[in-house]
């Protein structure tokens, strides 16, 4: 990646916008909106993570959407001057302005506008999204303020194919982190088990009974680093990510055609689970990712039990981890196993739909 786009300052635009409507503003001028997490089961073709100039990335995912929601609220006055002020309450700041600026532009918003985000998980670089959660959480509460001018597809290429991440110690300026739009689909598209493939284009969304939890473990010595730090150790590792996508992705596409999907469109979760068990545990996935924290390979050993579980339906690393979920209709026990491996845990629910938009007043 050239040193011009790999790191960039907020707001920047490398992939402009579709807008297919004229932008209407909701009478109120204001709108909150509670945005779900998303976790990443799996990629679809590692090998297309390779980093390059034009943030496009086509690996595909197969992504879970959780009960783990940012608030987002968003206000405009129009009658005042051209300003955006985020609320000294919100955090991830250089995120929020990203997003926000982003959304000026596309929508060519004048006027104050002011941002509020509350995230209610407050973990990041663990595997939840929590980067691309927060561009897409505020780029939706935007397009919602203004009557959903840009199309639900058009918006995950906008917020896909411009992400970046905060780089400790700087307000303004961001580094490029491949994205593959799994944050933005899962709010804005119904499913709690959606795949992506191609350009963060859904070619499966499928609902998960309520009856389920999501079980979440975070290692308890993981330090949270910089996207920076984490960006050079992940470079440092891409040939590994290569080398599964080249071996594996021709057996993955053929698995997910003739075996996963069809099973999915009948509510079986069975060659799903099996499909992102193969590709995290023995594909060499967990290996690859093991540059966050080289522990993730002992934890993996000590879950893989799990797999022949009739209780769960899924267990997976999300992203590159170092946190690993298990969907399951026995979290208690769940989460017994995952803190005996040292793992701080989080019970939370399936979301089947898309973003909530909420009652201001209430």
């Amino acid at each position: 990646m050239s040193k011009d786009v790999a790191t960039f300052a907020a707001g920047t635009i490398h992939n402009p916008c579709t807008v297919s409507k004229t932008p209407q503003m909701v009478p109120s001028r204001r709108m909150m909106i509670k945005y779900p997490a998303r976790l990443e089961a799996m990629a679809l073709d590692p090998a297309k993570i390779a980093t390059n100039d034009s943030l496009v990335y086509t690996a595909g995912q197969i992504d879970v959407c959780v009960g783990l929601y940012k608030t987002v609220t968003v206000t405009i006055d129009e009658t005042k001057p051209s300003e955006l002020i985020i609320t000294p309450t919100t955090g991830r700041r250089t995120l929020v302005l990203h997003a926000a600026r982003m959304m000026q532009k596309a929508l060519d918003i004048r006027g104050q506008l002011t941002v509020d985000v509350k995230d209610e998980a407050g973990l990041r670089h663990c595997g939840l999204g929590s980067s691309s959660g927060t561009i897409a959480s505020v780029a939706s509460a935007i397009n919602e303020l203004y009557g959903h001018p840009i199309a639900a597809h058009d918006l995950s290429l906008y917020c896909a194919q411009n992400h970046g991440e905060e780089i400790d110690g700087s307000d303004d300026t961001l580094t490029a982190v491949q994205c593959i739009g799994g944050s933005v689909v899962c709010g804005n598209y119904e499913g709690g088990i959606i795949v992506l493939a191609g350009e963060a284009t859904p070619i499966a969304q499928v609902k998960i009974p309520t009856d389920y939890s999501i079980v979440i473990g975070v290692p308890n010595d993981f330090d949270h680093p910089d996207s920076l730090d984490l960006m050079q150790r992940e470079e440092d590792n891409m040939k590994a990510f290569i080398t599964t996508g080249e071996a594996y992705g021709p057996q993955i596409a053929y698995r997910l055609v003739h075996d996963v999907l069809p099973a999915l469109a009948l509510g079986n979760f069975a060659p799903c689970k099996s499909l992102v068990f193969d590709y995290r545990w023995d594909m060499g996935s967990i290996r690859n990712c093991s540059f966050v924290l080289p522990r993730i390979n002992d934890i993996a050993e000590a879950l893989r039990p799990l797999q022949e579980d009739s209780a769960v339906i899924m267990l997976s690393l999300s992203s590159v981890g170092p946190g690993f979920f298990a969907i399951t209709t026995d979290p208690v026990r769940i989460r017994t196993l995952f803190e005996a491996q040292h793992m701080t845990t989080i019970e939370t629910v399936v979301h089947n739909g898309t973003y909530k938009i909420g009652d201001i007043d209430g």
